[in-house]
């Protein structure tokens, strides 16, 4: 049974941080850790709060040491993730090491 509440814990740690202004290396191990909680109690809707704070490179970087990434803006149609993150240029590749050109 996922749990789809997960984010309105992880959302306001994740704004409060953002908005003291918290050092990178700060975000990413906090919430790094808040991640792998709430992983282990089967979040699922952890996408949801990472296209909340996408434009947040630390804390992109801390669901990414997570395993969790964005989709990319060229996904390949087939179902495919993309490891790269939306705005790369050049090839995509999926976690399995399928790539496809970005103008597939």
């Amino acid at each position: 049974m996922g749990w789809a509440s997960a984010g309105a814990i992880f959302d306001p740690v994740a704004k409060a941080m953002v908005e003291l202004g918290a050092p990178d290396e700060m975000k990413i191990r906090v919430l790094g850790d808040l991640i792998g909680a709430l992983q282990d109690g089967d979040w699922d809707t952890e996408d949801e709060s990472l296209g909340e704070f996408q434009d947040d490179a630390a804390i992109v970087e801390a669901f990414r040491r997570h395993g969790v990434i964005r989709h990319c803006a060229g996904e390949s149609g087939d179902g495919d993730w993309c490891e790269l993150e939306r705005g790369h240029a050049g090839d995509h590749a999926d976690d399995r090491g399928k790539c496809w050109a970005a103008d597939a």
